[in-house]
């Protein structure tokens, strides 16, 4: 893999994550049901030589354009090019003559027809794949998506890439839930996940572990940055107060456990060490992060 393959790739996966994964998978499926159905009696009047009541087109335009302000920054530029199709679509029936058009331009009607609902039924197939691969409480990605994707980059370690793994853990996590509460405790998870990604690079890999533990991929790293990189994550998690439901903002640090991959030593091996750096990262004073080789 190219480094721009590798970078697309990380980037694609970052997209990905943060995602409120319900809400888009029903708006999708909402769409494509009211589109079939539209579509379908279009086809029966037209053939029967009726025009389609205006009316018919409002439940299509309801479901493609209510959606707008909740659909995932990820996949707005999809629900705009859906949107776009269909309303390319619905002018070309509107222009169509229903006794004189040209055989020609129905046939290209209809295949437009077939592709917008292609389009959509793939994203759907698609983003429901990916839903195996998110945690439902952070939106990142989850452990069986790193694995894969530790794999993928421990290869490239093998021929001669550079890459650092890290562990990342919430400082005080089950005195903190013991305090405010277990709600209180996931918005904290949640609001970090969504710090983290945002202050990781579009390449940078991120998923939630396991409870409070994170792990973070580093691909093409070198050495001199990978700790400084880590240390600022602590700093800038620990920078700004955590918002919480009854009870005043409050401060959150973490403690990171950096380590690089090795050419042909297994990546779990690697977390090993990675959570021997977390480790001693604790026991130094937490929020801090330390690298082993």
């Amino acid at each position: 893999m190219t480094a721009r393959s590798q970078t697309e790739t990380y980037a694609h996966q970052n997209n990905a994550s943060q995602v409120d994964s319900s809400p888009y998978l029903a708006d999708l499926v909402n769409f494509y049901e009211a589109w079939k159905s539209f579509w379908q009696l279009w086809l029966r009047e037209h053939l029967q030589g009726r025009p389609l009541p205006r009316q018919a087109e409002q439940a299509v335009l309801q479901s493609l354009h209510t959606p707008e302000s909740r659909v995932p920054e990820a996949r707005r530029v999809f629900w705009q090019d859906l949107q776009k199709s269909y309303h390319k679509i619905l002018q070309k029936l509107q222009d169509l003559n229903l006794n004189e058009e040209p055989a020609s331009d129905l046939f290209a009607v209809m295949n437009a027809a077939e592709a917008l609902e292609r389009q959509c039924f793939d994203e759907i197939v698609a983003f429901s794949r990916n839903l195996g691969e998110v945690d439902p409480l952070t939106g990142l990605l989850n452990r069986r998506r790193m694995e894969d994707d530790l794999c993928r980059e421990q290869a490239l370690v093998d021929r001669g890439a550079s890459a650092f793994i890290a562990m990342l853990d919430v400082d005080h996590f089950k005195t903190f839930n013991d305090r405010f509460g277990h709600m209180n405790g996931d918005l904290v998870l949640k609001e970090l996940s969504r710090r983290l990604h945002c202050a990781l690079r579009p390449y940078d890999g991120l998923y939630r572990y396991g409870g409070e533990e994170f792990l973070a991929i580093f691909p093409q790293m070198h050495k001199s940055c990978a700790l400084l990189a880590a240390q600022r994550l602590c700093q800038k998690i620990a920078s700004d107060p955590f918002p919480l439901v009854q009870h005043p903002s409050v401060q959150v640090t973490i403690s990171i456990g950096i380590t690089t991959l090795l050419p042909n030593v297994p990546s779990h091996e690697r977390i090993v060490i990675a959570d021997a750096a977390l480790y001693q990262a604790k026991h130094e004073g937490r929020n801090q992060a330390r690298l082993l080789p």
